[in-house]
């Protein structure tokens, strides 16, 4: 491997670099390539984010893929890529099954990670990155990009600052259709060796995030009712088909612990990916004392808002644009009202992270969030089991 840069010129003088390696290159690969390329060129950054290579498998998809996303070079070599000093950050772009082994050699390499989601495959996996990351004094962040779209850092504000006062009720659905078909072939997402589960490790999870992040609810029991409809798919080689042992359709309650002396907030959870229609709606409704916010990812610029504070002849859900300069983000991009989409949650992730790396300040989603979402998953699929309600793991 060549080595990297350790600074570069700016507009503003010479700034230290961050040199990114990402392991995997497929769709999250892109997803977060284009934050690593954007993210100076938007935001003011104490660090200059570089993309420094791509690891495959294959060395010569790798090679097409940092061609194509902006990375200085690629290899096949993780071993030498974790022991390179000039690499600072290890991005875990691959599926379920090798994050844990991925980010475990990079966290005892000394290496900042972000990992996608979810965090590993077992509870058990996610405590022991969290607690490595700690052990060895590095930064670590977890992809729930949800998180960072601008109607959901305001929506989270307007929680926190009472605007709907005491949580009532959480209803959150993640919906989509591309396995809708019993032809669409086989792949990881459909194995639970690699994946884990299905529409619920997949979409549930973002949901469990959403909730935690927006709400300061913590899960405190949960169950849950699964179903595969199409057990068998096409595996692209001739007529073999492959066995399907994931969920198609996984829904839970849940009921959050108790904040204060007031009564528990509770919710109700759906995640699918066989719901005709649906390409990618990804919508929770909040429900407080005073009012309620809404928001669709399918419609992410904007924020349902209603509130009993309105006058009695003017109430009604409205529609808050959140594009404007006071919104959380936007002032970096646009003029006022000028839409951002999915890709640039990525970038807001990527500068949050850099800032906190570089002033030593906490960022989440970290390691630590990444458990608490495990947890969520596990006990979920737990009641499915045990047919009744399971306690969310501590």
């Amino acid at each position: 491997m060549k080595s990297s840069p350790r600074s570069q010129a700016g507009a503003a003088g010479t700034l230290q670099v961050l040199n990114v390696a990402m392991v995997g290159h497929a769709f999250m690969g892109r997803a977060h390539s284009n934050a690593y390329r954007q993210v100076n060129h938007f935001f003011d950054l104490p660090l200059q984010v570089v993309p420094a290579v791509v690891v495959g498998r294959d060395l010569a998809r790798a090679g097409e893929a940092a061609q194509k996303f902006g990375f200085a070079e690629a290899t096949t070599d993780l071993d030498a890529v974790l022991a390179d000093p000039d690499i600072h950050v290890i991005d875990v772009a691959t599926p379920n099954d090798s994050h844990f082994p991925i980010a475990m050699a990079a966290l005892r390499a000394k290496k900042h990670v972000l990992c996608e989601k979810p965090l590993a495959m077992t509870l058990e996996q996610t405590k022991e990155m969290a607690a490595l990351a700690k052990k060895n004094k590095v930064r670590v962040a977890l992809w729930h990009n949800y998180r960072r779209a601008p109607a959901t850092m305001l929506a989270a504000q307007m929680i926190a600052r009472g605007d709907i006062g005491a949580v009532r009720q959480v209803r959150a659905v993640y919906l989509q259709d591309w396995l809708s078909s019993a032809d669409m072939p086989a792949s990881w997402r459909t194995s639970k060796k690699a994946c884990g589960s299905g529409a619920h490790g997949d979409l549930n999870a973002h949901l469990i995030d959403l909730t935690r992040a927006l709400t300061g609810l913590e899960f405190d029991a949960v169950c849950g009712v699964q179903q595969t409809f199409t057990k068998e798919r096409p595996t692209g080689k001739g007529k073999q088909k492959a066995k399907v042992d994931v969920d198609d359709a996984f829904c839970f309650l849940a009921k959050f612990k108790a904040k204060g002396k007031g009564s528990s907030a509770i919710g109700t959870y759906e995640a699918t990916r066989v719901a005709p229609g649906r390409k990618n709606y990804n919508c929770i409704e909040i429900s407080g004392e005073k009012g309620a916010i809404r928001w669709n990812l399918e419609r992410m610029n904007e924020l349902e808002v209603f509130s009993f504070a309105d006058p009695a002849d003017g109430q009604g859900f409205r529609t808050v644009m959140c594009m404007d300069g006071v919104h959380p983000y936007a002032a970096n991009w646009w003029p006022d009202g000028h839409i951002v989409g999915y890709e640039h949650t990525f970038v807001h992730h990527v500068a949050d992270f850099v800032t906190a790396l570089a002033g030593k300040q906490p960022f989440h989603p970290d390691f630590d969030d990444g458990v608490a979402v495990q947890a969520v998953l596990e006990a979920s699929l737990a009641s499915v089991k045990k047919g009744g309600w399971v306690k969310v793991a501590r």
